[in-house]
Order: C-alpha cells, then structure tokens, then sequence
C-alpha cells in the first residue's frame, strides 16, 4: 500500500510540473473556418504570438463546414490538457439549435478563455446597383418586380439578416444559403444576388476596392475600417448592436493555470500596438478580454441567440 501510495504521489506531482511547465509541446488552434477569413486571420495572430512567448511549435487547423460542428466536434473530443484549443464564434450556441445526435451542450462543454476581437455583421450590395444607403436599398427593393435576394453564409448571418429585414421597411426578400461567406460575396461581385449579409471582414476588400458598397454595420459605434459607413441605427435599423466575437475556447476541465497562462498572454495584447492593429486589419475591433468577461458574454449571448431562433426557426432557412 505504501509503495501505491508513493507512485500516485509521484504521478501527481509529475502531473502538476507538467502542468506548471506549459506548454512542453505543439499547440493545435482548431479554426471553424476555412483559410483566409477574419477567424482564420486572427487564429494565425494568436498562433504566432503563442509560438513566440513559450517557444513551442503553434499550428492552425482549420476545419470550416457544417456552421463550424466539425471544428467544434474535434476540440470538444480532445484532452482537456490546453494543447488543443478552438476559435469560433456565436455560431458555437446556435448547434443545439441543429445539429442531429449533438452528445454535448456547446454552450457548457468548453472554457471560455478569452475574446480575442469584435466584429459587426455588415450589408453589403454591388456598388453599380447604385444604392447608396439603407434607406435607398429599401426603395430599390420595393419597386422591383421580384423581390430582392440576400445571401448568408452561415446560420449567424441568417438570424441577423431575418431580424434586419423584419423591421427594414422591404416588403418581401428571399434567403440565398451558402456554404461560407466567400461564396456570397462571389455571386453578390457577380450580381446573382442583390444583398450580402456577412460579417464585415469578407465584403471589406471589395469595399475599398470600389467593387461592394458596405451600407451599414451592426456596431454600437462606427467601425475604425470604415469611419464613412453608419451604423445600424444611425441608418434607421433599430435593432440590438451586436456584432460577432472571435473567441479562443478550451476543453472544459482544462487545468486552471493552463487556461490562466494562456488568458495572461491573450490580455497583454490588449496594449500591443501591433497585434491591434493586425486585428483592425481584418475588419475586426481588438479586445483580448479575461476569460471571466468572455465567459459572461458567452451566457448573454447564449440567451439572446435562443430566443432569435424562438422568432426565426432555423429549419426555414434550409427550405
């Protein structure tokens, strides 16, 4: 017994200087998104910063589909050791909502450590359709003889597309769903659809090219990007100003000091001029918060993203 004893004593303890020493090996940040988008954009930041403070290899695995379930799926499945993390972003709450046979509650099942940034979802249309306002747009889309088609990218998009038109003043629209947003910013470039409703990191580019106009962005304040482009409620949309996080989750039951190491580097970047502006470069507003403050916005928006689906069901956007 007292030999027993003595080797449990020992794995403990060599368990909390494995712990201590964190990280001793590669990191994995599983994105649900494909490359080249703002998650992905901020993934790469946080990975290269991760590599640089604690000298460990930093890899960026993405895994875009199925409204970020496959990425979701992968981390929840991991050891809860912090060498496999998640970035995503609200949709996470929505899969309770529609993933078939879903064994954990997306919303419990993982450690918020910190969000990273903040970004608004933003309507976008041709520049040459030349609409130049919301309120242009919803005379533009009264007086056609079919009505008006938007795309969305992902189920976020969806419910926040079907909120803004519900109170925009446009009689009738038509939901266009895609996998991703690069394909409804393709076919809006293209003129197969009128509007684009995705986050503001996708139409940006084409925005300052010339090629999209941004009409409005759902911000409590104007976007650094694009100080010209009103708010929501500055164009007359009165609805909630909430824009979508880009979050680092961890496994639930992942060690205390695992995820306060990690948070203490993610919050130091809050007065990094560089990693800030990187973030403005993708369209996106920095935050770095504490994992406790993420935690709480997690709850909030769990519960306002229920009762969004209450009033738009997610199965009529399958249809």
């Amino acid at each position: 017994m007292k030999s027993l004893a003595a080797a449990l004593a020992l794995l403990c303890a060599f368990g909390a200087h494995a712990q201590g020493d964190y990280p001793t090996k590669r990191i994995t940040l599983v994105v649900a998104a494909s490359t080249g988008g703002g998650l992905d954009g901020v993934a790469r930041l946080v990975a290269k910063r991760m590599q640089d403070a604690w000298g460990q290899p930093v890899i960026v695995e993405n895994q875009g589909g199925a409204d970020g379930l496959i990425a979701t799926k992968r981390v929840a499945e991991s050891p809860a050791d912090g060498y496999t993390m998640l970035l995503q972003i609200p949709s996470l709450l929505l899969l309770k909502h529609n993933a078939k046979d879903l064994t954990f509650d997306p919303a419990t099942a993982f450690v918020p450590v910190t969000e990273i940034a903040r970004t608004p979802s933003a309507v976008a249309v041709q520049s040459k359709l030349g609409v130049n306002s919301i309120k242009e747009l919803v005379a533009y889309c009264n007086k056609q003889p079919k009505p008006c088609t938007w795309g969305s990218g992902q189920q976020l998009s969806y419910l926040y597309g079907k909120r803004m038109f519900a109170i925009s003043g446009i009689k009738e629209t038509i939901n266009v769903p895609y996998k991703g947003t690069g394909p409804v910013i393709n076919d809006l470039l293209g003129g197969h659809i009128t509007i684009g409703i995705t986050s503001i990191a996708a139409p940006l580019p084409h925005h300052q090219s010339g090629a999209l106009k941004i009409l409005a962005v759902n911000l409590d304040k104007r976007s650094s990007q694009v100080p010209d482009v009103p708010t929501f409620r500055e164009a007359g949309l009165n609805v909630p100003a909430r824009g979508s996080w880009y979050g680092l989750f961890a496994p639930k039951n992942t060690p205390p000091e695992v995820v306060a190491k990690v948070e203490k580097l993610m919050t130091s970047l809050a007065q990094d001029p560089q990693a800030q502006a990187s973030v403005r470069g993708l369209g996106a507003e920095p935050v770095f918060g504490t994992s406790r403050e993420f935690a709480a916005g997690v709850k909030d928006e769990d519960a306002f993203l229920d009762q969004l689906v209450k009033q738009y069901p997610l199965a009529e956007e399958k249809k």
